[in-house]
């Protein structure tokens, strides 16, 4: 099994974090805690464990910040007990290659995604479930670090890997491989919408237009097609994506005056910079997570307003408090995809985005735009860090050996 991984080496990754400004090589190093190997072919540890032959992958925001060792000890999920190597990559498709002896909804043969990437009780055969596993909120398992998981299981990044039958949908014959590795990410920007859909006549703001805004702004079009989308992004050929895709203006120039401008608001300038808007937008989908971003992003919603966190650093951010209380706005946080309440009935965040890039309410046909072989991970890292002009979301083609 050829695989990308991440060993939990506190040495290495303090010693990588330290001598990365000076050093930028270190990241592709063998003093840094990514690695790329062979490792055996573990056994499928269950009968209802499945092998998949990977056939594409692609790189998200986790990756990235895994790669470049972005991550800090510091934070919550840090302190929960894990397994000493993490397998990177979870925007996967790929075919079933074996299937244990009690996978009966799986056969060999079968093209399918990863719907589930971390451990839950359903990966662990923990019976009862906890209360968000029970409602089919999986990313939130409350079992996280209960009960052993098998090491060295390969993930998205690998050539092949293993995997709990739990974790897999089988992907209709209509939709492609380009369409099928997209739907992880997809299932990310339905669920931030979903968790707070725009009204038909309100204004709201999508912040960064990668792979989640351009979803974001699909999916908040498609609920809301009355509603006025607008989006800050710095890349002239991502602004240009936002707008056909649905949003209605993008925002230039002075951030504060743009959003006083556009939504009617009142723009007060105080000392060394401090700047508020009083009134704004009604919700701000953040698809960037910085310190900066909540900071100006809480400064631009009107009273009463909702912040929907997608992006994050994976690690501590600071911000100004005090819109909160004084405008008393509601921050809303989201954890890739699990169950939705959607027209009155009940359906998997996965479900519901093949069925909308069926009936063409989402197009994900732009959104890959460059490829490269697996073996060439340290290439595709490198371009989706330069934030190169016209990089959306890159993939790795993978032919398993």
């Amino acid at each position: 099994m050829k695989s990308l991984f991440f060993d939990v080496n506190i040495s290495k990754i303090l010693l990588t974090k330290m001598l990365a400004p000076v050093f930028p090589w270190i990241y592709a190093s063998p003093l840094s805690p990514v690695r790329f190997g062979t490792l055996p072919d573990p056994p499928l540890p269950g009968p209802n464990w499945v092998r998949v032959d990977s056939t594409m992958a692609g790189i998200c925001g986790t990756d990235l910040s895994m790669f470049f060792v972005k991550a800090s000890p510091s934070i919550s999920v840090a302190a929960l007990p894990g397994v000493p190597r993490v397998f990177m990559g979870h925007e996967v498709v790929g075919r079933i290659s074996e299937t244990g002896a009690g996978v009966a909804d799986l056969s060999v043969g079968d093209r399918v995604v990863m719907q589930s990437y971390l451990p839950c009780c359903a990966v662990k055969d923990i019976d009862p479930p906890c209360e968000s596993c029970g409602s089919g909120n999986y990313c939130m398992c409350e079992n996280f670090s209960e009960g052993p998981m098998p090491e060295n299981t390969g993930a998205g990044f690998s050539d092949r890997f293993i995997g709990h039958r739990k974790q897999f949908l089988k992907v209709p014959d209509d939709i492609s491989d380009d369409q099928a590795v997209l739907i992880e990410p997809a299932a990310v920007s339905l669920r931030a919408v979903l968790k707070r859909p725009p009204g038909q006549s309100e204004k709201v703001l999508v912040i960064g237009a990668g792979t989640i805004g351009l979803g974001v702004i699909q999916f908040a079009r498609a609920a809301a097609p009355s509603c006025k989308i607008y989006v800050m992004e710095r890349i002239p050929f991502k602004q240009k994506l936002a707008v056909e895709m649905g949003a209605d203006s993008v925002l230039g120039g002075d951030a504060y005056e743009q959003v006083a401008d556009v939504t009617g608001a009142k723009l007060y300038k105080g000392p060394l910079g401090n700047s508020i808007t009083l009134g704004g937008f009604h919700a701000i989908y953040d698809c960037v997570g910085s310190s900066r971003v909540i900071h100006d992003a809480l400064r631009w919603l009107k009273a009463g307003g909702d912040y929907v966190m997608i992006g994050n650093q994976l690690k501590p951010v600071s911000f100004d408090q005090t819109p909160l209380w004084h405008q008393e706005l509601k921050m809303i946080g989201t954890n890739s995809h699990g169950v939705e309440y959607y027209n009155g009935r009940q359906v998997a965040t996965f479900d519901l985005v093949i069925e909308m890039i069926r009936d063409g309410r989402i197009n994900l046909d732009p959104f890959i735009t460059h490829r490269f072989a697996l073996e060439d991970y340290r290439r595709g890292f490198n371009l989706v860090r330069k934030k190169n002009e016209k990089v959306i979301k890159v993939v790795f083609e993978i032919t398993c050996t």
